[in-house]
């Protein structure tokens, strides 16, 4: 009976085996900045960075640390944040002690935080998945970011719902747009720091990508730096008198009124035509929830009508 049970405890083990060779021997992935092995997927991950945090999230796992989540609600708003967690502090500059405690087996960072590489991975296997200012277009690196995750965390069914649900709402907002401006209106757009200040997101930023995405002309197709935005003063917007601009949320609401009442404002041709469209808060250099947010508050702004 004993020879019986051993014979057959070893067949399960063997079919095992063959059912996941991979992971019987480990796996290893390429990062930015080396390897990581595991012999399991990973389910313990701490993140520094809202992309990577919102990419966690849209394959179905809550990350176990996660860095300024107050601002968080501020700037990215969706989608919501597991109700525990570790807050690790500020995205530049993590605390180390609380990362510890929230007993990672995954550390994932961007190369912004490069320097700390070494100290991070003392505390747990790190890997820099850089999605923005990385020379690509940034909702192809959403969509590579999100895979590579979805492969070392086994969850590529879920990867590949999401990213189909993002297709369909591109298409979907896309139409709605159309429907309302026509199929030529270019749309440029912006978000506003100060008086003194705007950026104009060109080809590789989040926003100019999804507006490809979705058939949308874009307006502007400059220069950027590697983040995908052009930084300067009211000026920048001279070009775009004929075109329909688009400005993101959060701004000061003092700071708003003065930029909107400004004579240099008012003069150009998207405000006298009465094309300016106020979208709410979106995160620009977020994941897969950023995209959809994106496009369906646009679509649903240019739907209601032009900011007042």
């Amino acid at each position: 009976m004993r020879r019986l049970l051993s014979i057959a405890i070893s067949a399960l083990c063997i079919v095992a085996a063959i059912a996941s060779p991979a992971w019987a021997q480990g796996k290893t992935y390429n990062h930015e900045m080396g390897t990581v092995t595991f012999d399991t997927p990973p389910t313990r991950i701490a993140v520094t960075n809202w992309s990577l945090a919102e990419t966690v999230i849209a394959l179905g796992i809550d990350p176990v640390a996660i860095a300024d989540p107050d601002l968080y609600y501020e700037w990215v708003v969706t989608p919501d944040l597991p109700k525990d967690f570790v807050d690790i502090g500020q995205r530049q500059s993590p605390n180390l002690e609380a990362l510890r405690k929230a007993k990672p087996d995954l550390i994932l960072i961007t190369k912004e935080l490069a320097m700390a590489y070494d100290a991070l991975s003392e505390i747990a296997p790190t890997m820099v998945i850089s999605i923005f200012n990385n020379d690509q277009p940034a909702l192809d690196s959403i969509r590579k970011a999100t895979l590579k995750i979805a492969d070392i965390t086994g969850k590529q069914d879920r990867a590949q719902e999401i990213l189909t649900q993002v297709d369909e709402t591109l298409a979907h907002d896309g139409d709605r747009i159309r429907a309302v401006l026509g199929p030529d209106q270019k749309i440029v757009v912006i978000r506003i720091n100060s008086d003194a200040q705007i950026n104009v997101f060109g080809p590789p930023s989040l926003p100019n990508t999804v507006l490809a995405a979705m058939n949308i002309p874009t307006a502007y197709n400059g220069e950027t730096t590697g983040w995908g935005f052009a930084r300067g003063g009211l000026e920048l917007l001279a070009p775009f008198a004929n075109d329909t601009l688009a400005f993101i949320e959060p701004t000061p609401a003092p700071v708003r009124q003065r930029i909107v009442n400004s004579p240099l404002w008012k003069m150009q041709g998207f405000a006298r035509k009465n094309r300016v469209y106020q979208v709410p808060a979106v995160w620009t250099y977020g994941g897969p929830y950023s995209v959809m947010r994106f496009a369906d508050l646009l679509a649903t702004q240019i739907e209601n009508g032009p900011y007042k």
